[in-house]
């Protein structure tokens, strides 16, 4: 079997011109879009048209077409074309099913595809003798000690034959001899593997993400797959991965976001970085390789809807999902203040939740709230890292209470010290307690409770330490309302030093206690550490910025702002 790719790039304009034009004049002014198709149609879209020109414009029916080199000297084998649209034609000629051998031509051939918005589809020629597997994947379920593995082959045969099927994983094979009748058909092998042979893909923060190459051979032909072993089902609202409740963080994943591999790994890799580990697309799908990068990344993938050919990714989850998550609004705009005390109130919200079993997740209601188009992270973005990392202290005012927790969403059980200092915004020292507790793995421990009616909550918050053998947290708590708190406004400092030429160290330092303070450098690509902090005048605060360009020490200096929560507040 051969197969001969034509995917890349194409022609993309509308079926119906006229229709088209009542949402935009693109096309009135430009014959056709340049479109690739590892991308989808809607997707290429969005780089030429507003939000409510593509609400319209992805109900309409498009067009794609490209030229293809064939050598056709093997004339006598069958030829089959693969693809997802509504109808192709080859030279102008309709192509009345997959069998397109009689429609080609030596040399220089024409494809056109009528396809839908939501079309993506790999476009392929694969030419044999007597058939072609032009689909494979392997579904793993689990069946007490063992993993029961079903490989699916949609095979389409030219003549009726008899072909020996192998299916090789992990150092086991088993085969199995299939008649293949004349007509596209799936066709199952199956194999048993023991579960001690198998390590389990895990979530991101829970473990490694293991996958496994599989081997499925017919007759001379071969088509490697992947595959991961692991279970995921919801219960009663909240979500199980390998047996073991996990608590959703992370986002809407935006149907705007360009889907080639480079974008993929930038927001894909962002919200792995702000310790996400779930996605959720409200309507629709994405390409193999979104899931691709996802699987190897450990984020899941929620939707509402079935889509079986990706139900082979172990990221992608499918049906309707019930899970009990909290849908977080970030205000719309940059403004500093705005955006900072989304992060703030937040970050109160979802460590409350962590807390609470009656609530499974917390997701922002647009991964775009947190990080901007052109890849750089907003302050909630930052603020994500902290409340989302799987080993958090979680503090919240209850009835003049404050409650204590330790939120472990990790692997394995801590043992955890915690000190908690209450302080003046002039910096004073007020009081300091010690806890030490043994926080089991994915649990929400209550540590203790602390009467707050004495306390001074307008000129006092609380200073937070959590220590592990590995681990060293710092957070604070604000105890009365963001804007009635007696703040003093800090006098940050800073010391830069070359990292290289496009890294540089910076460490600040302070005379007040500063809040939430966010760096900006202004009119350059790249991203901090960290970027929503505090700084305490007896400590400094050193952070990393990484730039897509080269810097020097003065450019850094000029572009360089830094927020903080008191010094906005005050003006």
């Amino acid at each position: 079997m051969e197969t001969i790719s034509i995917s890349g790039n194409w022609r993309l304009s509308p079926y119906d011109k006229a229709e088209c034009a009542l949402s935009t004049p693109y096309f009135e002014e430009h014959a056709f879009l340049p479109y690739n198709n590892s991308n989808s149609i809607y997707t290429t879209l969005s780089s030429m048209a507003d939000e409510e020109e593509l609400e319209k414009l992805r109900k309409l029916k498009w067009v794609i077409e490209r030229e293809f080199d064939f050598n056709n000297d093997e004339s006598q084998r069958s030829v089959l074309l693969t693809h997802n649209a509504l109808s192709a034609e080859i030279n102008g000629c309709i192509a009345e099913g997959t069998e397109i051998t009689g429609l080609l031509k030596d040399g220089q051939n024409t494809i056109r595809l009528i396809v839908t918005s939501s079309f993506f589809s790999e476009v392929e020629i694969l030419r044999s003798h007597d058939g072609v597997g032009y689909s494979a994947h392997l579904k793993a379920m689990k069946d007490g000690k063992v993993w029961h593995v079903t490989a699916y082959l949609d095979y389409e045969a030219f003549r009726r034959h008899e072909r020996l099927v192998r299916l090789s994983l992990l150092g086991q094979s088993t085969e199995k001899r299939i008649t293949f009748e004349e007509k596209r058909s799936r066709y199952t092998i199956d194999i048993e593997i023991p579960e001690e042979k198998a390590e389990l893909w895990c979530i991101h923060g829970d473990g490694k993400q293991i996958m496994y190459n599989a081997l499925i051979e017919v007759g001379n032909a071969r088509l490697e797959r992947r595959i991961a072993f692991r279970t995921i089902e919801v219960r009663n609202g909240a979500l199980f991965v390998n047996g073991r409740e996990t608590f959703v963080m992370g986002a809407v994943w935006p149907n705007m976001v360009t889907s080639d591999q480079k974008r993929y790994d930038i927001f894909l890799q962002s919200a792995a970085w702000a310790n996400m580990n779930c996605l959720y697309i409200e309507d629709g799908h994405e390409s193999h390789d979104f899931y691709n990068t996802c699987d190897r990344l450990g984020l899941i993938v929620l939707h509402n809807q079935e889509y079986e050919e990706f139900t082979f990714h172990p990221s992608f989850v499918s049906g309707e999902i019930k899970a009990d998550v909290f849908k977080a609004k970030v205000r719309e705009g940059d403004g500093y203040f705005g955006l900072c005390q989304d992060a703030i109130e937040l970050e109160r919200w979802t460590l409350k939740t962590r807390s609470d079993n009656a609530n499974h997740g917390v997701i922002y209601s647009n991964l775009l709230s947190t990080v901007r188009e052109d890849g750089t992270w907003r302050p909630s973005h930052y603020a994500a890292r902290r409340f989302f990392a799987d080993l958090v202290p979680i503090m919240f005012i209850e009835d003049d209470k404050l409650m204590i927790y330790i939120s472990n969403d990790g692997d394995k059980e801590e043992d955890v010290e915690l000190s908690i200092k209450f302080m003046t915004y002039s910096g004073l020292k007020r009081n300091k307690r010690m806890y030490s507790a043994k926080v089991a793995s994915h649990t929400a421990q209550k540590v203790q409770e602390i009467d707050l009616r004495q306390t001074d909550r307008k000129n006092e918050f609380l200073y937070i330490k959590l220590r592990t053998f590995k681990i060293h947290r710092e957070l604070t708590l604000l105890l009365d309302e963001i804007s009635e708190c007696a703040y003093e406004i800090p006098k940050i400092d800073t010391k830069l030093r070359m990292v290289n030429p496009r890294s540089y160290s910076i460490r600040l330092s302070t005379n007040k206690p500063a809040f939430a303070v966010h760096l900006v450098m202004e009119g350059t690509r790249g991203n901090f550490s960290d970027s929503f902090f505090e700084v305490r005048p007896e400590g400094e605060k050193s952070v990393i910025f990484s730039s897509e360009e080269d810097l020097g020490e003065e450019d850094v200096k000029e572009r360089l702002k830094i927020f903080d929560l008191a010094s906005s507040l005050k003006k």
